[in-house]
């Protein structure tokens, strides 16, 4: 587990690159970059956990804050997430896919899903779409660009995904969603507000 100063560790379990190659003699025009992590929190308290939907929802802007909090400047946040909630139920779990969305490139943002794999541990899937070097010379470049196969690419990914829970984590959220009438996520989870941190003056 590495230890971060923000309170959250993340275990890299698996990643891999995609380029993306435009008509002859174009070369490399996008790529994706793909982690799997398991991230938990330094400190959480003990009658905390993941598997609670409510919990879950506030952790996961928590690990969103962790992540784009520090880019904001003058003009604002750089990042807005999560956009485009989607709460899903995959095998055993509850899950969410969200995209984090730069306010200053149209041409690069991430996309998650994250679902608990015990009352302390979030499976985050993270994709990095980003075409950046594509034909720079062109300030319309944004517009010519498809990136159809790329978002697809992504979407077989997310939704091959299974999650199978050991017992202990299985006894966890069975404890954690006791006595729930209602244990889905919000249908609505609108982006989160960072502020530009004010430095002290003397």
């Amino acid at each position: 587990m590495i230890p971060s100063k923000k309170g959250w560790g993340s275990l890299l379990c698996a990643s891999r690159v995609w380029d993306f190659y435009g008509p002859l003699f174009a070369g490399k025009v996008a790529t994706i970059t793909l982690a799997l992590t398991i991230n938990s929190p330094k400190e959480l308290k003990s009658d905390v956990s993941f598997f609670h939907p409510r919990s879950l929802e506030k952790l996961i802007g928590d690990y969103l804050s962790f992540r784009y909090e520090d880019e904001v400047d003058y003009n604002g946040q750089r990042w807005l997430a999560p956009t485009d909630w989607q709460p899903l139920s995959i095998k055993q779990s509850q899950a969410a896919k969200f995209r984090a969305v730069s306010n200053y490139q149209a041409n690069y943002y991430d996309r998650y899903l994250v679902t608990p794999i015990s009352d302390a541990q979030l499976l985050v899937l993270s994709f990095n779409l980003s075409w950046n070097n594509v034909n720079p010379s062109n300030p319309n470049r944004n517009e010519s660009h498809d990136i159809s196969n790329m978002e697809q690419l992504c979407d077989d990914i997310m939704d091959s995904l299974e999650v199978k829970l050991s017992a202990k984590a299985l006894e966890q959220q069975q404890a954690a969603l006791h006595g729930l009438e209602d244990t889905s996520l919000v249908s609505d989870y609108p982006p989160l507000k960072w502020e530009q941190k004010k430095e002290l003056t003397l």
